[in-house]
This record gives C-alpha cells, structure tokens and sequence, in this order.
C-alpha cells in the first residue's frame, strides 16, 4: 500500500511540475529581458521559427495594405505583392536580433530596429531616443512582465493548451486581443522555448508601413 501511495505521489509531483514549467520558463524570459542577458534569451528563443512567423505577418500585413490601395492597378499590386514577399525575410531578419527582441519583450515596442511609434521621438531624431518611449510604454504595461506571482497568475489565466508540447500566452491580459502579444512555447526535450510571437495590430502595421516604404525607394 505505501509503494502505491509513494508511487502516486511521485507522479502527481510530476504532473504539478510539468504544468507549472512553461510558467518558470516565462519567469526566466522575463528575468533575461529585464538584465538584457542575451546569452539566456538565445537559449530560450528558436531564433528561426521566430523569424518565419515574423516574415509571414510582415508580409500578410503588406498585402493587405497594398490591395486596400485604390490608386494602383491590378499589375501593379501583382508586382509590388511579389516584391514584397522577396523584401519580408531581409527586413526581419534585419529586426529579429537577440537585442530587438528584448527591447520588444521589455517594452512592447522595437525602438531600437528603427520603428519609433507614431506618437513617440522621430526616427531621425538626435541622440538615444529609445529610454523615452521604452518609459512610457512600461507606464502603459506593454511588455512581457512576469516577475511576480499576480503577473504569473494574470499570464495563466490567458493561457491556451496546444497538445502536450505547446502553450499559447496573450498578454498584455487586459488588453482588447487586437492589442495583445500571442507567444507560442514549445517544449523540446526538457525545455521551454519561445517559437512564435504574433504582434498586435498597430505594430503589423508598423512594420508593413517599413516594407512598403522599402518598395517605392
């Protein structure tokens, strides 16, 4: 009877771990953004499906602008899709760094690839213009913040189970979900590990305004 007992002990603690380690795995992501500790963030970040994932939103972000564009003909919008599409994968290959991607978990917003927000510094402006907007988008709670058991807690209560191996995170929470960050986790041997970030609208459409402003150059 107690090897019984001992034996679903040991099971059901390893159920509890197992469902607790995607939410550790955050924590640390979050930990290493927080230290700018890119050493970390690379072992915890499939760079390569992150990067895919990207292009594919760039580039559906662009086709929608171009085909909502009535000055253009049809040729026309053939042509610039096609180029836009061979431009997407540069671009984020050109954004989705080890230091992007934490200025973008910090603050929800990648200032330091060079897409400042509409309301915030010019582009062009002088000096680092980058502790501004990252200040007022951490007052907005815009980043990935999951240092504390409320935040973890807020995180698990957006979560959606994809199988045994996959989890989806919304975030910020309270925010309406065309606002929202979805983050993919994707359990690999014994590790958590960030595979897929879908951005919210305002900033598919940052981005595509880069790419599009790329093809009339």
């Amino acid at each position: 009877m107690t090897r019984w007992w001992l034996a679903g002990l040991a099971i059901l603690l390893l159920w509890f771990g197992y469902g607790a380690s995607p939410y550790v795995a955050l924590y640390r992501i979050s930990q290493a953004v927080r230290a700018h500790d890119t050493a970390t963030l690379e072992r915890r970040v499939n760079f390569r499906t992150l990067r895919l994932s990207l292009t594919r939103q760039a580039h559906a972000a662009a086709v929608d602008a171009i085909a909502a564009r009535r000055d253009l003909s049809l040729r026309e919008r053939t042509i610039l899709t096609e180029a836009s599409g061979a431009l997407a994968g540069p671009l984020v290959e050109s954004l989705v760094t080890p230091e992007t991607l934490i200025d973008l978990l910090d603050d929800g917003w990648p200032v330091r690839a060079g897409l400042a927000r509409e309301s915030g510094p010019r582009e062009d402006a002088p000096g680092d213009t980058t502790a501004t907007s990252r200040d007022a988008s951490k007052k907005d709670g815009l980043g990935l913040n999951a240092s504390t058991f409320g935040q973890l807690f807020a995180l698990f209560r957006s979560a959606e189970p994809r199988g045994f191996r996959g989890m989806v995170v919304s975030y910020p929470p309270d925010r309406p979900i065309e606002n929202r960050f979805r983050l993919r986790l994707r359990l690999r041997g014994w590790t958590w590990r960030l595979v897929d970030l879908e951005l919210p609208s305002a900033l598919r459409a940052r981005i595509s305004q880069r790419l599009t402003g790329a093809l009339q150059r």
